[in-house]
């Protein structure tokens, strides 16, 4: 990510496309909290479809003359899409409003974190955004928590809509919404939660029980209510850091973008991201207007693709609230 990053890049105005445009593109897209610490797999180089490959089963039998195919738990591919939608960033920003914060920012000197130019940082300011908007919809997008509303996020089809939509087998459905402790009607406590999420029939499959791979995804509000449960059990307002970060043998992450309510058990080789960024398909234009149209303004406009998948909806485990309508 590093050599697209530009905080530190002098950006001119124009339209840019294919390997011209990434380093704009790049740090819209590879800065969400997601992808920026590994907690998806993600392809950079998918036009609109990419196949996920799944291999299972390998047959050993005992050594002849001749090619005999293994009968027993033979070799077996499959195979799942990955379906990317096509998106564009049109930003205006009014150079007035952002340009006091520049030169607030810049006034640190050498410790500023600020680009020398401003038009750099608008471009930034809007690639931030662009960013965080990404990391919702990688997780959230198109997934209705309350089935009497609307999605939050809709951009792209994000993994636990992924989820919802394949019916795995390990998912468990709440009415009630997550809290520190369990509350009659009211709220399932994170430990019972996690509890039915990690063990038994709707916990982690037996592929991945165990496995130091393995990783428990939840929001960062539910990590607090973790957090207060642990204190309230061991009564030690003071945890230590590695103690909170585990659960049942697992690290917990928890994802700028992971919706509240929710809880996922999965190996990071599970879970996709896919998006054109390595191909040509990509478009970035800075137009600053002030000395075209008279407009004390900066269009960011951006045009790429985004959409995730799962290679295997039986090697993870959900927890879910869903409020009915």
């Amino acid at each position: 990510m590093s050599q697209y990053h530009f905080a530190n890049a002098s950006i001119g105005t124009g339209s840019y496309a294919g390997e011209a445009a990434r380093p704009y593109v790049a740090a819209a897209i590879l800065s969400a909290d997601t992808i920026a610490n590994g907690y998806v797999s993600v392809l950079q180089n998918v036009h609109s479809v990419a196949q996920l490959r799944k291999f299972s089963g390998v047959s050993i039998a005992a050594q002849t003359c001749g090619f005999t195919p293994g009968a027993a738990n033979e070799l077996t591919l499959g195979s799942v899409a990955l379906t990317t939608t096509a998106l564009q960033v049109n930003e205006q920003v009014c150079n007035k409003d952002l340009r006091a914060t520049w030169e607030g920012v810049l006034m640190n000197g050498q410790n500023s974190p600020a680009p020398a130019d401003f038009t750099t940082y608008v471009a930034q300011y809007v690639a931030a955004k662009t960013a965080e908007a990404v990391e919702h919809n990688i997780w959230a997008g198109n997934w209705v928590k309350d089935l009497g509303g609307s999605a939050a996020y809709a951009s792209f089809t994000g993994i636990l809509k992924n989820i919802v939509d394949g019916s795995p087998d390990r998912e468990t459905v709440s009415a009630l919404p997550l809290a520190a402790a369990t509350s009659a009607n009211v709220s399932v406590g994170i430990l019972d939660a996690l509890a039915i999420l990690t063990s038994g029939a709707e916990g982690a499959p037996a592929t991945i029980a165990g496995d130091p791979n393995t990783k428990i995804f939840m929001s960062r509000k539910s990590a607090q209510f973790y957090y207060q449960a642990l204190a309230a059990t061991y009564n030690q307002p003071f945890l230590n850091d590695g103690l909170v970060a585990r659960y049942g043998g697992y690290d917990i992450v928890t994802p700028g973008g992971f919706p509240d309510d929710a809880l996922l058990i999965s190996k990071v080789d599970n879970l996709y991201f896919g998006t054109d960024l390595l191909t040509d398909h990509i478009n970035a234009s800075i137009l600053n207007l002030r000395d075209v149209t008279g407009d004390d303004v900066t269009r960011v406009i951006m045009q790429f693709s985004g959409g995730t998948q799962l290679v295997d909806l039986d090697g993870l485990a959900v927890w879910r609230q869903e409020i009915p309508a």
